[in-house]
């Protein structure tokens, strides 16, 4: 029975449903090839076409209509978009080119039009079809050597693409057909992406480049989702395609791939770090390299990239950038190319920090703190007031020409004069020279004017070579931080295996199901280890559990790293991280009062456990008192909380607030930086003082004072810091303090002696009892008991864990 029959037999029955069902199997079926087709080969194919090289090779195109031979592709939908690419882009001869290859690439593939077809014979098939009438061109034209070498050179471009269009055709045909992607296929559709953006030329929307802005955001999302070595790779490979294919300078390979970089460094601040370093991996090349003349990436297109990279849904970075980075997961992880991606990483690391180093250099044999009057300025000022004054005088020529040497000798007097009072007068100027001048007066108010101007622009001279001082610090900072980071991953991490299979065989013991576990020694000799097992539902019973058993095998206290419950609903399995627990444990306690208690309080302080084994307490006082001293110590704080989470040393740290604060604000902007960082494993404190008052260390049987001489931080650009090491025990106290606090016993002969015999004196154990108590003391000896400045205590009391 033929299927057509079927509605007319049968109007209401299966035949009306069957054919309803074919109806929408073929529109569905439609669709798919719509989707498929002209939403992604067909643009891609008119993007290709248009890109043109090496005096004026069009290769692209005629490689990816020649991918297409022995796949399911309607190819005259894609030679249609190829000529119109072509064609907006100017071609006339490589048209020829094009139509005669195609149809010789099908002419020469009818005999294996039934075989899928391999990648090299399609290559070969493309490079003899594109060769042929290349040479016939070649022929009529006189058949030079460069138009032959010309035509060779293109044949092999196309065959080498033809490999790359090829792994991106069967991925998309076939897009499910194994769990991940090949090293190839990833670097294929990269390639494949980048020369599609580069097709896009120089078109542009409100003199914004659209194919600058989809590099950025391109670099943005696999940085921000995979890291700074796939952010750096994506950006030398998009560089590479467009310095390639739009003759741009080959910097721009370096300008995306810094770019990469660092956006990957700083993703873990999120979209913002990722922007952040976008922006200043632009600025910092374009300086460097051109000093602000040429621009690489304008500003205006990065911050459109950023705009739409911002409003971009993280769910959809995920379904793009998953299939690249299950691809990685999926092949298992082998010693040799971990050792070997390990070296590499190490290697570029190096020699960006190698570059940071130079860059700091050639920013410190540039800058010029102090301002020199050289020869050259003073003539400046002579012929500045000659231009204004002299030029249109009648005894100009009298003066300049026939007298010139005399007029100089004046202009030197004058200088000298200028030199010593700061401007003239008519009695500086010597009296032969105002019995001849006609315009004295404007002579005298040209030259106090032109001074000025001249003091003012040595001021900026000055500043300006600051500034440049400043921006070598840190890009020195940079270079440490990117070394120590290199020098972090080069160190070998030792796993467990032994213990893994131990903890897991336990685990199984104790009613832990599919358990799993990694354990390895960080750089301290401390144990960490990464566990997933089937959870409890949320109920937090079988951390107890996990705890205990751990600990047992492992022969070391071992706790459970933050308070959150690791469980996933959605799987019920939950992924914990086991640390050894510290030696030590510190609680602090903080009693604050401002000056004035309509105003906020400049004094501001942080504590943190960094989860390294560090315990961390910090204090700044703000210069003077109010919002301003406020915003001034809390913005220090902050830095330095971010800094030191983040694995910053303290010198390190130190230097980065510093030249933050110089270069702040124009008017005076510092703050004092107090740190005591306590290694919780082996009860070393390690003190970082820059302007700060007195430490005090409570112990059982006396109190021990540290301190150190030295300037806040933002008042000079190069700061100096010491750092005091001291050993502490169970039950010993650190007490930190602000200035108010000191400078409220000052009636006494020695206030730090006087604190420090009221802190000998005090029996509690209670940490917030011995700031409150030593707050209370010191607004009793102010006068009329209200406090001269702002004041804060900060008490963290060390105690030994049972």
């Amino acid at each position: 029975m033929k299927t057509e029959s079927l509605p007319y037999k049968n109007f209401g029955g299966h035949g009306s449903a069957t054919h309803q069902k074919g109806k929408t199997g073929k529109a569905a079926a439609i669709l798919e090839y719509l989707n498929k087709t002209n939403l992604i080969i067909i643009p891609a194919a008119f993007l290709l076409g248009r890109i043109s090289l090496l005096g004026g090779l069009m290769p692209f195109g005629i490689a990816l209509y020649a991918a297409t031979l022995g796949l399911n592709i309607n190819r005259i939908m894609i030679s249609i978009a190829i000529f119109a690419g072509m064609l907006t882009s100017g071609a006339t001869v490589q048209l020829y080119t094009a139509v005669v290859a195609m149809l010789l690439f099908n002419a020469i593939n009818i005999p294996f039009k039934k075989s899928a077809g391999s990648h090299l014979r399609v290559g070969i098939i493309a490079f003899i079809g594109v060769l042929i009438p290349e040479m016939v061109l070649t022929y009529l034209q006189g058949f030079l050597m460069y138009d032959v070498l010309k035509s060779i050179i293109n044949g092999f471009i196309i065959f080498a693409l033809v490999f790359v269009f090829k792994n991106v055709l069967e991925v998309l045909g076939n897009p499910s057909r194994r769990y991940s992607l090949t090293n190839e296929e990833i670097l294929s559709i990269a390639i494949a992406c980048a020369l599609a953006v580069g097709g896009l030329g120089g078109w542009n929307i409100f003199g914004v480049s659209l194919k600058n802005i989809l590099c950025i955001i391109i670099i943005l999302v696999f940085s921000f989702k995979t890291g700074a070595g796939n952010g750096a790779a994506i950006g030398v490979i998009v560089g590479t395609v467009i310095s390639i294919s739009s003759n741009s300078s080959p910097i721009i390979i370096a300008s995306y791939a810094f770019c990469g970089l660092l956006a990957g460094i700083l993703k873990n601040m999120g979209k913002i770090g990722s922007c952040v370093g976008v922006l200043m991996g632009n600025a910092i090349l374009t300086f460097y390299t051109n000093g602000s003349t040429e621009v690489l990436v304008f500003l205006y297109e990065i911050i459109v990239s950023i705009v739409i990279f911002m409003l971009i849904p993280e769910k959809a970075m995920d379904a793009v950038v998953t299939k690249f980075d299950k691809s990685l997961v999926a092949r298992g992880d082998k010693k040799g190319y971990s050792a070997r991606i390990k070296e590499i990483t190490v290697e570029k690391l190096n020699k960006f920090s190698r570059a940071f180093s130079e860059m700091s250099r050639t920013f410190d044999e540039i800058s010029e703190t102090k301002a020199i009057t050289e020869k050259h300025d003073i003539t400046a000022i002579f012929d500045r007031v000659a231009d204004r004054v002299c030029k249109d005088c009648s005894l100009c020529v009298h003066c300049w020409e026939h007298n010139f040497c005399n007029t100089y000798q004046v202009m030197f007097k004058i200088v000298e004069k200028l030199d010593g009072k700061g401007w003239i007068e008519q009695n500086d100027i010597p009296q032969y020279f105002l019995e001849r001048c006609e315009r004295v007066d404007d002579f005298v108010l040209a030259v106090n004017n032109v001074f000025e101007l001249f003091k003012v622009d040595m001021v900026w001279r000055s500043k300006i070579g600051e500034s440049r001082g400043l921006v070598s610090q840190q890009l020195k900072s940079m270079s440490t931080i990117i070394s120590n980071l290199a020098n972090e991953l080069n160190t070998d991490i030792c796993f467990k295996e032994d213990l893994e299979n131990q903890i897991v065989l336990e685990l199984t013991k104790a009613g832990i199901k599919h358990a799993d576990a990694v354990v390895y020694e960080n750089k301290f000799g401390k144990y960490e280890m990464t566990l997933t097992y089937k959870g409890c539902g949320g109920k937090r019973s079988c951390i107890g559990c996990v705890e205990k058993t751990v600990t047992e095998v492992v022969g070391r206290k071992m706790i459970k790293e933050g308070s959150d419950c690791a469980l996933n609903p959605k799987t019920n399995t939950c992924t914990i991280k086991l640390v050894e627990e510290e030696t030590y444990k510190v609680i602090t306690g903080v009693a604050r009062v401002s000056k004035n208690e309509k105003y906020v309080s400049g004094d501001n302080y942080t504590f943190l456990n960094t989860g390294d084994g560090k315990y961390i307490a910090a204090l700044s006082d703000g210069m003077g008192t109010g919002h301003k001293a406020c915003m001034q110590s809390k913005a220090t704080v902050n830095l330095i909380e971010q800094f030191m989470e983040s694995g910053f040393d303290k010198d390190t740290t130190v230097k980065l607030i510093n030249s933050i604060l110089v270069l702040r604000a124009t008017d005076d902007s510092f703050a004092t930086i107090d740190i005591s960082v306590v290694d919780l494993y082996e009860g070393e404190v390690e003190f970082c003082k820059v302007g700060a008052a007195p430490t005090f260390i409570k112990r059982e049987e006396y109190v021990e004072t540290v301190r150190a001489a030295s300037l806040p931080a933002g008042i000079l650009s190069e700061v100096e810091v010491e750092m005091i090491h001291k050993k502490v025990g169970n039950g010993d106290f650190l007490i930190m303090l602000s200035d108010g606090i000191i400078d409220s016993f000052k009636d006494c002969q020695d206030s730090v002696k006087e604190v420090q015999n009221i802190l000998q004196g005090m029996d509690t154990r209670n940490p917030q009892k011995m700031a409150d108590d030593l707050m209370d003391e010191a607004i009793s000896r102010c006068q009329n008991n209200e406090p001269a400045d702002d004041m804060l205590v900060l008490v963290s009391k060390v105690w030994k864990s049972k």
